[in-house]
């Protein structure tokens, strides 16, 4: 039974937006190509925290190619169409032909959170280092995604409880985490080495900093800075290149709406501008300007969506004399609950 909650690079920005992403984009897809990739096993059974070694054996040619070049392949996975446990090999090694058309070998340590099938789908030449950004690396998708077929056991379950929900802004708070075994219920009885970090993605390699140890019932209280409530909270299991699991978690933050129109008064048919904000991630998030209808509806006039800054414009017409009260309205979204502005009168004149 599959428990990983864990996201790709890819799947952190669908959290926290666009303007985040840190998946890099290959300099020159042609530079690096993948003949074939194959194992030295047709299927493996994992059990817990454990690692069991696979042989990878890439073909490629790369026309950037150096001495002592690395080179690592990438795997996935899938729940439905989505990948869900990300895995990378160890460091490939050149065995046969030159660093520009040849064959390379290593070792990809296949986790029990890989359960059901772990796909080849790319190989990266360079630096692999996909959580700082760009970085100089190229990387080639890998084709018809050979497969090792992965029976996981006791496969490792990461829960968490926030103290606060939503998390205030401007308020320190603590994520109690804990990992047991998914088949039992149970801790694994020991301290286990983790990585809490947090960031705009979850996905830490080798040497990443940030490890703790949990107690023996595999909990672990970590405290966070007001600021970290706009970032991905993650608890990674380190693996060896990869985590063998890991939760990632944007904090819900409360829909705090600001707004203010640019005059009170205005003659009719003409037009009065709405300025404001909204705190947290709103990035491409919906903002509506709603007038009050009889004692207690509102309508929605108009809306539009906010930039990178959390902040919109929207215009208010002036249909008829007399006051009118209006608000804005933020409809939940991304990791921020609904929420609506102090009401607001314009006159018209």
């Amino acid at each position: 039974m599959k428990t990983r909650n864990i996201l790709t690079a890819v799947g952190a920005v669908s959290l926290l937006g666009t303007a985040l992403s840190a998946v890099p984009a290959s300099a020159a897809p042609l530079d690096l190509m993948v003949q074939s990739v194959t194992f030295n096993k047709a299927s493996v059974a994992v059990a817990g925290l454990n690692l069991v070694p696979v042989t990878v054996t890439v073909k490629a040619t790369y026309k950037l190619g150096k001495p002592n070049q690395p080179m690592y392949a990438e795997f996935d996975s899938y729940e439905g169409d989505l990948p869900s446990q990300r895995v990378i090999s160890e460091p490939l090694k050149l065995i046969s032909g030159e660093v520009t058309d040849g064959t390379w070998q290593g070792i990809v340590n296949v986790p029990s959170t890989a359960d059901g099938n772990l796909y080849a789908t790319g190989v990266v030449a360079g630096p692999y280092e996909p959580t700082t950004g760009p970085t100089k690396y190229d990387t080639a998708t890998v084709p018809d995604k050979p497969k090792v077929a992965v029976t996981g056991l006791h496969v490792p379950k990461i829960t968490r409880t926030v103290s606060a929900n939503p998390v205030p802004f401007g308020k320190a708070y603590s994520i109690a985490w804990k990992v047991t075994d998914s088949a039992t219920g149970k801790p694994y009885g020991s301290r286990l080495k983790v990585l809490a970090t947090k960031g705009p993605n979850c996905f830490a390699v080798k040497g990443a900093p940030g490890a703790v140890y949990t107690n023996t019932s595999g909990a672990l209280v970590v405290s966070y800075a007001p600021a970290d409530g706009d970032k991905l909270n993650c608890l990674e299991i380190p693996g060896t290149q990869a985590p063998i699991d890991g939760y990632e978690l944007a904090p819900n933050r409360p829909g705090v709406v600001a707004a203010t129109p640019e005059k009170t008064s205005a003659k009719v048919g003409t037009t009065v501008v709405v300025k404001g904000n909204v705190l947290g991630f709103t990035y491409d998030c919906p903002v509506n300007l709603q007038r009050l209808s009889g004692a207690t509806a509102w309508r929605t006039l108009r809306s539009t969506k906010q930039s990178v800054s959390g902040r919109y414009s929207l215009p208010a017409q002036i249909t008829a004399k007399g006051k009118g009260t209006y608000r804005v309205q933020f409809p939940a979204c991304h990791q921020v609950l609904t929420g609506v502005s102090k009401s607001f009168t314009i006159t018209g004149v």
